[in-house]
């Protein structure tokens, strides 16, 4: 508590205007409101897990932001760092009258209501501009984070044709997969044999989940099914994007892509498939660009002909 309160303290003295916004956030919803407060004049609190790339933190530090790292731990562990934000936020009100806002962006609805609102009407509208109404989408296959995205995009989608399917692509570790397939939340990664530092073990930063947010609730209906991604065909698909496409990207970009190849497969010819490119190669130099930490992981780092398993039956050996 000692430590939790030197950074609230820490962080007002950063505020141009009084007020103090806070988040728990695996980086990238951090480095975006860090650079809103830094135009706002507010001070930013952001409470990290340790399992992130460094330059995450040297981004976030570079904005202004004060950084919290702690030890990643599961959800019901009050040392979860979405916890330690939630609880900074009401120090921050309760015990030092500081204007203090948790956003809490996994449970928070204003996340859902965004890509219901705009992100899934820009994809609708866009693709029917430029085929001037011909094409439609065919299915939507995205990561989970959050789940804000996915939640809010699938059921705009949904309800403009509820033939389009909406696939979850989802890392080694997650309970998301089980849920939309079994309607269980449980990996076997969360049996306490293998359990490791926390419940889900993947290279991939930003997506899979050891629970059911609010926000992916609201889509999980919609969800028609989910796609299990490795790590290893996560790397092989960023080297080969960089090579093929001038495509930089980072782990959850990279198993977005793989799961959209695997359900376009499936589809017939012509078919529109939409996934999002949602995190940049710069931010994970440290990590998912790195080949020691890469190899240290038991993965094989890409040869310069390397072809991901998903596109070998399509470009043969081309």
């Amino acid at each position: 508590d000692k430590r939790l309160e030197q950074m609230v303290l820490e962080s007002i003295q950063t505020s141009r205007t009084g007020g103090l916004v806070v988040e728990g956030t695996s980086g990238s919803t951090g480095i975006a409101l860090a650079t809103l407060c830094a135009a706002r004049g507010h001070a930013c609190l952001v409470v990290l897990p340790d399992d992130q790339a460094e330059e995450k933190q040297k981004i976030l530090r570079s904005l202004g932001a004060v950084v919290f790292e702690v030890p990643t731990a599961a959800i019901s562990n009050p040392n979860h760092y979405v916890n330690l934000a939630r609880k900074a936020a009401l120090l921050a009100q309760e015990k030092f009258q500081i204007s203090a806002v948790f956003t809490d962006q996994f449970e928070n609805e204003a996340n859902y209501e965004i890509h219901y609102h705009q992100t899934g009407p820009e994809i609708w509208y866009q693709l029917l501009e430029q085929t001037e109404g011909k094409r439609v989408v065919d299915a939507f296959v995205m990561s989970s984070g959050t789940g804000g995205t996915i939640a809010g995009v699938g059921n705009f989608l949904k309800e403009q044709n509820s033939s389009i399917k909406i696939v979850l692509v989802d890392p080694p570790g997650s309970s998301l997969y089980h849920k939309v397939e079994h309607g269980i939340a449980y990996a076997m990664q969360q049996s306490e044999r293998s359990l490791r530092k926390h419940r889900y073990d993947t290279l991939a930063e930003g997506i899979g989940l050891d629970r059911i947010t609010h926000n992916f609730s609201m889509g999980l209906d919609n969800i028609d099914r989910a796609i299990r991604v490795t790590d290893q065909e996560a790397v092989d698909m960023a080297h080969w994007a960089l090579k093929n496409e001038g495509l930089w990207m980072g782990s959850s970009s990279a198993m977005n892509l793989v799961g959209a190849i695997r359900v376009a497969s499936d589809l017939p010819p012509d078919s529109n498939v939409v996934t999002m490119i949602c995190d940049a190669g710069q931010r994970h130099t440290t990590r998912f660009w790195n080949p020691v930490f890469v190899k240290e992981r038991g993965l094989q780092w890409p040869t310069s002909d390397c072809i991901p398993e998903c596109l070998k039956s399509v470009l043969g050996d081309r």
